[in-house]
């Protein structure tokens, strides 16, 4: 049953936002809703709701290439000028002898198709059973020429590495994630095989400090928004590394001075995303855009935050960002990263 609060504090629980939004991560194909995702929403339909909610583009993230990513495209072709889209490359061929040519060949077909960037995601070194019997480091070197090619097309990478570190830990009732995590066992990462947390960023920061010509944009906070400090240190090492915000309000909304202090320093690097995923109702995007305004943009206190479901089982405080920095993050660093407009 849930509990009912009596504060009376400031509610700005349908806030707009200040200035035009691009939404760096999105999922509108078969990474979350299966092979027959076309089914599962009707474009124009999501795409209204979302410009009602004043998103005006939004960037989205598969792990498709050459026919799947063609199949994308057509799915989202009715509304292609609000879209951006990246592709990403067939790991699970990553120890055949011919991977580097596959890969050349395949990121140079998803530039050549108006494709904005590779999508990465922890299939490496989470699910690796399912392609190679095992789980493989990020910092492979079989790997590298996933970046190295990614920096001569200068092609930005979108990399998830990591869950939250509660993923990794023992599933109990000192687990901060134990709700999300009883709800959704499959999520724990406390298994034989698995590389820790703390392994995982330190593959990612190999991958990131080897290659310096290579743009990365780390989902989720860098991977550690549990952790700003040492986020912030990454930052301050590798000019070649950003940030998105995707699925961590509940994070950065418990640390309400900390995010503040973490986002003003670091504006020039983070990018507003979300995690969006194409099958909300339209009434679910607009309550979840909104809900990232308010965190953003108010100093309400003690508010659900947009994932109050699955993820952290705590309410969250508003930041109240100052108008310089909301215009780079809803937009502005977006555009400079990608090279795209908003006209």
């Amino acid at each position: 049953m849930k509990v009912k609060c009596e504060l009376v504090l400031e509610n700005h629980e349908f806030e707009e936002p200040k200035f035009p939004v691009i939404d760096m991560h999105t999922h509108f194909g078969s990474l979350l809703f299966g092979d027959n995702y076309e089914e599962t929403y009707d474009t124009r339909q999501v795409v209204a709701a979302m410009k009602k909610a004043g998103v005006r583009k939004a960037v989205v993230h598969e792990l498709v290439w050459h026919s799947e990513y063609d199949r994308l495209i057509k799915k989202l072709e009715a509304e292609m000028d609000f879209f951006a889209v990246f592709g990403s490359v067939d790991v699970s061929k990553a120890l055949e002898k011919n991977f580097d040519q596959l890969v050349l060949k395949q990121i140079r077909y998803l530039k050549s198709h108006a494709c904005a960037g590779i999508k990465l995601w922890k299939n490496i070194t989470l699910f690796g059973e399912d392609y190679f019997g095992k789980n493989l480091r990020l910092d492979d070197p079989r790997f590298d020429v996933i970046f190295k090619v990614c920096g001569e097309e200068k092609m930005p990478i979108l990399i998830h590495v990591a869950d939250p570190p509660c993923f990794f830990r023992k599933l109990d009732e000192t687990n901060e994630h134990y709700a999300c995590l009883s709800a959704h066992p499959e999520w724990s990462f406390d298994k034989p095989g698995i590389a820790s947390f703390e392994e995982h960023m330190e593959m990612q920061e190999n991958v990131i400090r080897n290659n310096p010509d290579t743009t990365f944009v780390v989902a989720h906070v860098g991977s550690y928004a549990e952790n700003l400090k040492k986020v912030g240190e990454w930052l301050d090492l590798y000019p070649n590394m950003y940030v998105d915000i995707a699925a961590r309000v509940d994070q950065l909304g418990r640390q309400p001075y900390t995010a503040k202090a973490f986002i003003e320093k670091y504006q020039d690097r983070i990018l507003f995303g979300t995690d969006l995923e194409a099958t909300f109702s339209e009434e679910r995007i607009a309550e979840f855009y909104h809900t990232h305004y308010r965190f953003l943009q108010t100093k309400d206190e003690y508010f659900d935050h947009p994932f109050p479901d699955f993820l952290g089982q705590w309410k969250v405080f508003g930041l109240g960002l100052d108008d310089d920095v909301l215009e780079k993050l809803y937009f502005k660093n977006t555009e400079d990263i990608l090279k795209i407009g908003l006209d």
